[in-house]
């Protein structure tokens, strides 16, 4: 197969899989959180709360962007935020019982969506899926930094 041509299949593959995460997490969304909020809830689930800086760092994105975001967040209730034990001029960020809450609403939505590709895919193949979607998912969080 020729590169242009593989190259198209991929594009294709990632354009289609990636509507279709949209589509449902839309379907799961019924607090309409954005992408860049949920991506901060869920950067600081996996840290156990942050600094802006970190999370700034993390996510690719500007200080300024993320402390908008923390804002809408905190005052929805889903963060808090309380000076930093390291330094007082930073905010150390921790989900609230709402924001712990939300993600694990999600996170039964997200196993709905592994259970309906397990329908799609041989065991073999849902063990390579998965260590796919993980080495390119590292990839693009290396090239962030």
């Amino acid at each position: 197969m020729n590169k242009q041509l593989y190259n198209s299949k991929l594009e294709e593959g990632l354009s289609r899989l990636q509507c279709e995460l949209v589509a449902e997490r839309n379907k799961i969304n019924k607090d309409n959180i954005s992408w860049f909020q949920y991506d901060l809830l869920e950067s600081l689930y996996h840290t156990n709360g942050s600094r802006p800086a970190e999370l700034s760092s993390n996510l690719g994105v500007s200080r300024s962007k993320i402390s908008k975001g923390l804002k809408v967040l905190k005052d929805m209730g889903y963060v808090k935020q309380e000076k930093s034990n390291s330094d007082a001029r930073e905010l150390w960020t921790v989900l609230t019982d709402k924001g712990f809450k939300f993600l694990k609403e999600v996170q039964k939505d997200h196993e709905h969506l592994a259970e309906i590709t397990s329908f799609a895919l041989t065991s073999n193949e849902q063990e390579l899926f998965a260590e796919l979607c993980l080495k390119v998912s590292r990839v693009f969080e290396e090239r962030r930094r």
